[in-house]
């Protein structure tokens, strides 16, 4: 099997995910594998070890997730922040809930690879 084709040689991966606080909220980082069409969560992989980590100072939670995936598994790390700073008019200012500030979220896409290192995902 190849790099590009799951289903191999099979490798154990350690996934860290939380939330943590930022300036102006917090920022959380999330874990998915590509199933069929979709994504899925990490936690739903079949024999995922999730194990809750002590939160220190800055941390609202984090979590370890250990996988045991074929070579070449997609991944996608989602990780949400709030946005920066923008300047908005007086009545934006008024009318906009002031509870749920605007968010950034980035997506990165990786391949499980040897040893369980992730690889970027170039086909992404």
């Amino acid at each position: 099997m190849s790099a590009r084709d799951p289903g191999g040689t099979l490798e154990t991966t350690e996934l860290f995910e939380g939330e943590h606080i930022v300036e102006r909220g917090s920022a959380e980082v999330t874990w998915f594998f590509r199933k069929n069409d979709g994504w899925e969560h990490v936690s739903q992989w079949p024999g995922a070890a999730v194990e809750r980590l002590d939160a220190g100072a800055g941390t609202v939670w984090q979590s370890r997730v250990a996988l045991t995936v074929p070579r070449g598994t997609r991944l996608m790390r989602v990780e949400s922040r709030p946005a920066p700073l923008q300047r908005a008019g007086a009545f934006e200012h008024l009318s906009r809930a002031p509870r749920n500030p605007p968010r950034r979220v980035r997506r990165n896409y990786f391949r499980v690879g040897r040893g369980g290192a992730l690889e970027p995902d170039r086909d992404a």
